[in-house]
């Protein structure tokens, strides 16, 4: 340091003195991006001393709009005095060498041109950097400055203060001594005995701990004897690492690494535990491997006490044109799990063990593929399989360490397209798992091709539609004395229409032409019969309706009456049945949709592509919107309609066909429920028989903070209603607060046809600034054991299921979370509000 860079700071008078030279402050550069951390003393400090000592504000101290940045459980905010400057100071913020030098003291001694010693309030400046200290000495020659009493540096984001420090500017190496810390953004403080950077940029920390938790508390805290970090490649390890909760030693690892700032690194993750009747305690511990910024993989070992170990992996690849996800699980030996009220009934010979425990000594595995490619690219592709190894797969084991939709129909599929200007080409080829017991297998597309155009000129529409289409089976022409039919498909629908919309309403006429073309192999089919069967028809369509509205007071009022014609000519479909010796039909794909008001405004009445309606029919509607004239909301929403047949129908997915005049009524109603939610239901009345033969109604509640959450559902279908046994279920389900950090959360499903529960849970969450933990009691529906046994007890499985989650190191799992989101409307979003 030149003699005259720093001088003698006058009593009561501010003298700044600007130098080129920056190389002091710099050698703490390093020091300031440590994201890891240090020794925590047991805090009990007022709200003035946590201001000072770690930047930390509490609620009452804060204005409105910082108020809203706290997060659930937290009581103040950790607030950057540098952030300011630094936002003045823009894109140059972290390029020192634009800024100079600035150096303040009381006193000044300079000692024979090799030693300045400063003492009393030293403050060091350079851009938004600070050093802060009662003393330093600098030995100009050696090029080395040591600093004592409340030596503090400050930059964008971080917070650094110790006893004592030294520096050397040589090799730009220093250490620290009795050192805290404060990462603003990330809610983290600690420190160290002893913080030291090397020459390398290498920090290592001697006896240092981190934490979460706000000022005042120590809930957990992660400690080590020995903790580096290269702020160069952003990464650190840890030796001999303890993790405390509430000052007890839980979890030691002989040596750890992480990620420093938001890089990722290869680790241990939290574990996760729950406890089931069926399963027993079930842990798994995930490891996450950073092989390359863009791929990964996690590796989880998991224990099932009543079933044994089992492994579970997950592998994923980013490119530029393909996004891969790659899962793979297995459970060797399954050792069939032990439920009380099952072993009661295998005693009592009620039900054989082989019955109860199928899958005992099984290998039970899984394996899942996701895979889309061509992200803004003409050409795209789409992986989607998933195979388990058996029907309750899901049921028994679920997952603990990734994401598999739990559903009866697993897809396996692939998908390759070409999209034009006004042309779509794709490939597609197709089979499905299904999960469920005295259920057929669907048939395979191998493959499925489409070509599909569409020209818009103004008001005026095309649309050409092919798609040709293999349909193959597992298994052979005949299953269980009945014959299976094979075959290809191709079908056209070429349509022509007009649309017209204006403020008073719409208007679409539209014709059409469809055609069903079949090659059929005949190894299924009996002699003389039509390999080769076609069908073709023409249609035209009238969609038309009115808006007429009023807008006198707080609400503007519609009334939009619709109509919708749709004419299609009839061809025999005779050569698509009695294909077979015992009598089948043509129908890979196709059913008949279950009336609701959707269907009123369908041109068909099945889904699939193996029947063609004929049709003379016209559906008469009306809707009624309120809408908020100020915000535009909608407030009440009434629709009825009826479709009013004008000659019998003769197309059916089989030969007898039922023939009516007019439809069910079919009605729909949403009503807003203030700021807080809406009320909806939608109805089928019949009015020959005077019955309402299906409905759905519920109330969705929400408070504005999305802290409530409340969800009232009732369903019913009639017995004998198409062939059903009847729906009559209610399911209520809520999270919300009871006190401060603590909430609630519930779910009741009950069928009242059966008279049995569905699933029913309640559970406590406590909500803390550092930790979060969740448990939750659940009992649910064993529909495999329901078959076998007429037992209540046995027919339920139950089991308590804990989660503990440490800010700023992860959670125990994703189950309770899973559990929760597939339950409560609304809960997802929750989430994801309350922790963004």
């Amino acid at each position: 340091m030149p003699k005259s860079s720093a001088r003698h700071k006058q009593p009561k008078t501010s003298r700044r003195t600007r130098l080129d030279n920056g190389s002091l402050l710099l050698f703490f550069s390093p020091l300031l991006c440590v994201l890891t951390a240090s020794p925590l003393a047991d805090d009990t400090l007022t709200d003035k001393e946590k201001q000072q000592r770690y930047d930390f504000h509490p609620f009452q101290t804060l204005s409105p709009e910082q108020q809203q940045q706290i997060v659930p459980g937290c009581e103040g905010l950790y607030i950057d005095p540098m952030q300011s400057i630094a936002d003045a100071l823009g894109e140059e913020r972290n390029n020192l060498d634009r800024f100079p030098l600035e150096i303040e003291a009381d006193k000044t001694v300079v000692r024979e041109g090799e030693t300045a010693l400063l003492e009393g309030n030293v403050v060091l400046s350079q851009g938004a950097r600070r050093i802060l200290a009662d003393k330093m000495t600098y030995e100009i020659t050696s090029d080395r400055a040591s600093m004592e009493g409340n030596v503090v540096i400050r930059q964008q984001g971080v917070l650094l203060h110790g006893s004592a420090a030294k520096a050397n500017g040589a090799n730009h190496s220093a250490s620290f001594t009795n050192a805290e810390f404060v990462l603003h953004g990330q809610h983290l403080r600690g420190g160290a005995d002893t913080i030291s950077q090397s020459a390398e940029k290498v920090i290592e920390l001697e006896n240092g701990a981190f934490t979460s938790c706000e000022p005042g508390t120590n809930t957990w805290v992660l400690e080590g004897e020995q903790i580096s970090i290269d702020t160069q490649n952003q990464q650190g390890t840890g030796r001999h690492i303890k993790l405390r909760i509430l000052d007890v030693p839980v979890l030691y690892l002989p040596y750890i690494t992480f990620p420093v700032g938001g890089e990722r690194k290869s680790g241990l993750l939290f574990p996760s535990i729950s406890v089931s009747e069926q399963n027993g305690v079930d842990l798994a511990l995930p490891y996450y491997f950073n092989l390359a910024p863009n791929y990964d993989a996690t590796v989880t070992p998991r224990l099932i006490s009543k079933r044994g170990a089992m492994l579970e992996t997950e592998f994923r690849h980013l490119s530029p044109l393909f996004e891969t996800t790659s899962d793979i699980a297995i459970l060797v030996n399954d050792q069939g799990g032990r439920d009380p009220d099952l072993e009661d009934q295998i005693n009592q010979g009620v039900i054989s063990e082989a019955d109860a425990k199928p899958y005992k000594g099984q290998n039970r595995w899984l394996t899942h593929l996701q895979q889309f490619g061509g992200a803004n690219q003409r050409w795209l592709s789409e992986v989607d399989y998933t195979q388990v190894s058996d029907n309750d797969y899901f049921r028994d084991l679920g997952i603990s360490s990734f994401s598999v939709q739990n559903t009866t129909h697993l897809n396996q599929s692939l998908m390759l397209g070409y999209e034009l200007e006004n042309w779509q080409l794709s490939a597609l080829t197709q089979n499905y798992q299904i999960l469920l017991y005295d259920v057929d297998d669907p048939y395979q597309r191998l493959p499925q091709i489409n070509l599909n155009g569409n020209y818009q000129q103004g008001p005026w529409g095309t649309k050409l539609t092919h798609e040709y289409t293999r349909f193959d089976h597992d298994d052979d022409y005949w299953r269980n004395g009945q014959a299976i039919i094979k075959g290809q498909r191709l079908t056209t629908d070429y349509r022509f229409n007009l649309s017209k919309r204006a403020s008073w309403g719409f208007i679409k006429p539209e014709l059409g032409v469809q055609s069903l073309h079949y090659q059929l192999d005949e190894d299924a089919l009996s002699s003389g019969v039509e390999s080769s069967p076609s069908v073709a028809t023409a249609s035209a369509s009238l969609d038309t309706g009115l808006i007429f509205d009023h807008a006198g007071g707080t609400f503007l009022q519609t009334l939009e009456p619709r109509i919708y014609y749709l004419y299609r000519t009839y061809d025999d479909h005779e050569n698509l049945f009695n294909l077979t010796d015992d009598g089948q039909a043509i129908n890979f794909d196709t059913s008949e949709r279950t009336f609701s008001y959707s269907q009123l405004y369908r041109d068909s009445r099945f889904s699939g592509g193996d029947r063609l309606e004929d049709s003379n029919r016209m559906t008469v509607g009306v809707t009624s919107n309120w809408y908020h004239n100020d915000s535009g909301e909608e407030y009440l929403s009434v629709s009825l309609g009826q479709i009013v047949y004008f000659g019998g129908q003769k197309i059916a997915l089989n030969e007898s066909v039922g023939t009516q005049e007019k439809s069910e009524f079919a009605g729909e109603l949403r009503f807003r429920l203030g700021p807080w939610g809406r009320f909806f239901a939608s109805s089928i009345y019949d009015g020959e028989s005077s019955h309402f033969t299906r409905g759905t109604a519920g109330v969705q509640l929400a408070t504005p903070d999305s802290q409530s959450l409340v969800n009232l559902g009732y369903s019913y279908i009639r017995k004998g209603t198409s062939g059903s046994t009847g729906i009559d279920q209610l399911d209520v389900s809520f999270v919300s607060p009871v006190a401060k950090q603590w909430v609630t959360m519930a779910r009741y499903n009950y069928d009242y046809s059966s008279g049995r529960e569905l699933e029913a849970f309640a559970g406590l969450e406590y909500n803390d600034c550092c930790y979060r933990v969740r448990l939750l009691a659940r009992r649910w529906l064993d529909s495999n054991i329901a078959a076998l046994t007429e037992s209540e007890d046995a027919l339920y499985d139950q089991g308590i299921f804990f989660e503990l989650q440490l800010k700023g190191l992860g959670s125990s799992g994703a189950k309770v979370d899973a559990i929760l989101e597939d339950s409560i409307y609304g809960y997802r979003e929750r989430e994801r509000r309350l922790n963004q």
